[in-house]
């Protein structure tokens, strides 16, 4: 009888679970009215920066395409202009950028998430791995909707393998101690 109860819980939850992260994916995302065009009028942008990093992650790419074209536009100039991010996009360590450009939007808001969660007091390469994750969850998320990418696929065996972090550490040190 425990096992019974144990078992509906466990059911109940991950239903629970499962159609929070199928609201999360419905719901459309509007990017604030704004005048971004430097530095001191993005500060007041930070959280709705969080919350469209957020719902870019997690809606499928196949759906809501001006509303996402919007977003990306919003965090790209926001993450440019902001003194609260500086991102480095070096082939070493972005490199599916030539082959899916269009996965680099997630490297950006991982990296901008982590930059505004701890702001700035880590090294680079842990901003580098933040945006990276980002990428590797989106592209295994909706693997049946992006394009393949070989070096995606590397970025996570090397991840699956605990490689990832060190390497981002040996690649960035020059941006790491600057």
């Amino acid at each position: 009888m425990k096992k019974n109860i144990l078992l509906l819980a466990v059911a109940i939850m991950m239903g629970i679970a499962s159609a929070e992260a199928q609201v999360v994916a419905e719901q459309r995302f509007v990017v604030p009215q704004h005048n971004i065009t430097n530095a001191a009028n993005c500060k007041p942008y930070n959280h709705a920066i969080l919350e469209c990093i957020h719902w870019l992650e997690n809606v499928s790419p196949n759906i809501y395409k001006g509303e996402q074209e919007e977003a990306k536009k919003f965090l790209t100039v926001w993450s440019t202009l902001s003194e609260d991010v500086s991102i480095v996009m070096d082939e070493k360590i972005v490199s599916f950028m030539n082959s899916s450009p269009d996965m680099i939007i997630y490297y950006i808001g991982g990296w901008t998430r982590k930059s505004i969660q701890t702001k700035n007091k880590l090294f680079k390469s842990d901003y580098a791995y933040a945006g990276l994750q980002s990428v590797m969850n989106y592209y295994k998320r909706y693997n049946k909707l992006v394009k393949y990418d070989a070096n995606i696929e590397k970025l996570i065996e090397l991840e699956k393998n605990g490689g990832l972090l060190i390497q981002l550490q040996k690649d960035m040190i020059n941006y790491d101690f600057k």
